[in-house]
């Protein structure tokens, strides 16, 4: 197995999660916070769109993020160069909360994108080092940090699901 496999793998298993916990949901449950200070699921999930795009397209390909060539900024009604990184109470609320459909359909051109550029990789693509702006590390460690923060905002997506929900049986694993 490649380790291109292992990534595609761990992305298709999270998509998995996200939808599972986006069933269901209300308008006003994909904006609810548990606290002012709080991201709601419809703020995590563009969010972690947001991340994807940019470390896909504009950080390891060095272009610019689907969001701003493709005008998803305009459809969501933020600045082009918004992500969700840094925003403080203020900003968190004057987020104005986009329906459902607009929030999956960006992630799934997202997700498209980082798929084709996934399988197109190979090993020595993976141990090329990139300048990413702050540091320099390989395309490998900047799609294994991808992974990371994949997993860890879909895990937050479920746990807020949770607290308003309960708890909800998993799907099981995508067959490999």
């Amino acid at each position: 197995m490649k380790a291109t496999d292992l990534i595609l793998m761990s992305l298709e298993e999270t998509k998995g999660y996200i939808e599972g916990a986006l069933k269901g949901l209300t308008p006003e449950e994909l904006a609810w916070t548990p606290k002012p200070h709080s991201n709601s699921i419809a703020f995590l999930l563009w969010h972690l769109a947001r991340v994807e795009d940019i470390w896909i397209n504009r950080l390891i390909q060095g272009g610019k993020d689907f969001y701003e060539t493709d005008g998803w900024y305009k459809k969501f009604g933020t600045p082009a160069e918004d992500s969700g990184m840094g925003f403080d109470v203020a900003k968190l609320k004057a987020w104005p909360v986009p329906k459902l459909e607009l929030l999956k359909d960006y992630a799934a051109a997202v997700r498209k994108n980082t798929i084709s550029f996934v399988r197109s990789l190979n090993e020595k693509q993976l141990a090329e080092e990139k300048d990413y702006h702050f540091f320099k590390n390989t395309v490998g460690w900047a799609l294994c940090h991808l992974i990371t923060e994949v997993g860890e905002h879909s895990g937050q997506i479920g746990y807020i699901k949770g607290m308003m929900k309960g708890i909800e049986t998993m799907p099981p694993p995508p067959k490999q």
